[in-house]
């Protein structure tokens, strides 16, 4: 009796796909009503703490994800990846390091976000790596949203990076009846670079501010600093009257940036993830039908719907499906049961913009003029040769061999490196920093206090923390 019933389960199978793959009035069959029967939004939590205001918590993640421990799976680890791409200085800051002892009060708090990234992180790392972005970006939506593309808050916030539906659609997202794509993990994550790109531009490149505009919007982060410059005071994040939620926003996100680049120190396991693509696409020249494309790849039709949160698909709606995320590998076999859809090339594949960057460094260092003088550099938590390298523009042999150590030699708190320096550029943009002179900085660049104030229209020789300072080396520069 199995065997029967094993040969009527294939014969239904081979039937199903002899039907027409694409959609339409001669497609009507026995299948639309299983399609029917699963109901809108499967795996669709809603989270009651979280939103685009205030970071998520308590967020229950439904649905299978697989987590691939280190060493299996294929091009190594992407957490790696977002390790040597952390670029922002995790200062000793008491918020942080609050929000990390609440964290790791948990003993599997990584691992249990590594589970939530596992299906999403290579898209995410990718897209943030294209740009040049900081990697620390990439724990924002499990603040977020515990990586959850189907998480809705009570706001009306949605999707792995929580935006609000003006929002979405100002940075190009389609909301209609039929599609949500801030539940889209692709098109949700360009969305939110492209945001973070226009905050981070706005706040002259201070990533601590453009993440904080990014929860509580930048106009109320804009008021702060004009407060701020009013009283006297720095306009830096820490600085700012901003709302508690933001306060603790952003050192939620740099917390667990720094859990990441020290996990074993806080005795912590992160358990790895295949530096591969998990999903991919398809197009199809004509609407598709869901219940044929899962069979035609080989996968369950609640999977196939986890990975489309974006789709609205109810037993009143039927969306044209002319793009699906498929599980990665099954793209092609379901292009070979119709020729009529194709497999979109993704972001992820090939060699990673870190690396790129890394070996047009290697080049680049044959040909540049050679090092002149150095700078001293303390080594702060969770930093790396190769995330200090990489911030400073160098290879990182170049950098061990310039102090005398091994390339992949751990470094310690509190060390101090010589960043080897060339000849600087013409022109040099400082931040003002707490402690810095007017004075100092003309010493230090070798310009004059009178050249310092002329170029950025100073009436007096008062720097306030935060400030950008303009300095043209030679003291030349027009002061316009």
């Amino acid at each position: 009796m199995p065997e029967v019933r094993l040969l009527g389960l294939t014969a239904c199978a081979l039937s199903a796909l002899a039907l027409p793959f694409f959609t339409g009035c001669a497609s009507k069959n026995d299948f639309t009503a299983m399609d029917e029967s699963h109901g809108a939004y499967v795996g669709m939590v809603s989270a009651r703490e979280y939103g685009y205001v205030r970071p998520a918590r308590d967020v229950v993640v439904t649905g299978r994800t697989r987590v691939v421990e280190r060493g299996q799976g294929q091009g190594g680890d992407v957490w790696q990846r977002v390790r040597v791409g952390m670029q922002l200085d995790l200062q000793a800051n008491s918020s942080i390091d609050s929000k990390l002892e609440q964290f790791r009060r948990d003993p599997r708090y990584l691992e249990k976000m590594s589970q939530r990234a596992s299906p999403y992180l290579p898209t995410i790392v990718a897209e943030i790596e294209r740009r040049g972005f900081p990697m620390e970006l990439a724990l924002l939506p499990h603040v977020e949203s515990r990586y959850n593309p189907s998480a809705t808050s009570p706001k009306a916030a949605a999707g792995m990076w929580q935006f609000m539906p003006y929002t979405a659609r100002e940075m190009g997202l389609r909301l209609d009846g039929s599609t949500d794509e801030r539940r889209d993990v692709i098109a949700s994550t360009r969305a939110a670079m492209d945001y973070l790109e226009m905050l981070n531009k706005r706040f002259d490149g201070d990533w601590e501010l453009a993440m904080a505009a990014y929860n509580c919007g930048p106009g109320r982060v804009a008021s702060a600093q004009e407060a701020n410059r009013r009283a006297g005071k720095p306009t830096d994040f820490w600085s700012l009257n901003l709302p508690n939620e933001t306060k603790q926003y952003v050192p939620q996100i740099l917390a667990a940036a720094k859990l990441v680049a020290e996990s074993r120190r806080y005795g912590q396991h992160l358990p790895a993830i295949a530096d591969q693509p998990r999903i991919e696409v398809i197009r199809g020249s004509q609407p598709m039908d869901l219940v044929k494309v899962a069979l035609a790849g080989g996968v369950d039709l609640a999977d196939l719907k986890r990975l489309n949160p974006d789709l609205k698909l109810g037993k009143k709606n039927h969306p044209p499906l002319t793009r699906l995320a498929v599980p990665a590998g099954k793209g092609r076999r379901i292009s070979a049961a119709a020729p009529l859809v194709s497999v979109e090339t993704m972001p992820i594949a090939g060699e990673s913009r870190v690396a790129v960057r890394l070996n047009q460094r290697q080049v680049s260092e044959t040909t540049a003029a050679p090092f002149s003088d150095s700078r001293a550099h303390l080594v702060k938590n969770g930093e790396t040769l190769a995330s200090i390298a990489l911030r400073h523009g160098l290879d990182q042999k170049t950098l061990a061999e310039w102090n005398g150590l091994a390339a992949r030699e751990t470094l310690l708190p509190g060390q101090t490196l010589n960043i080897p320096t060339r000849k600087a550029p013409d022109v040099v943009t400082h931040r003002v920093r707490q402690g810095d002179s007017i004075t100092a900085l003309a010493r230090r660049y070798g310009v004059s206090i009178a050249d310092i104030r002329r170029w950025n229209h100073l009436a007096d020789n008062r720097l306030k923390p935060g400030d950008t300072v303009r300095i043209y080396r030679g003291g030349s520069g027009s002061s316009t």
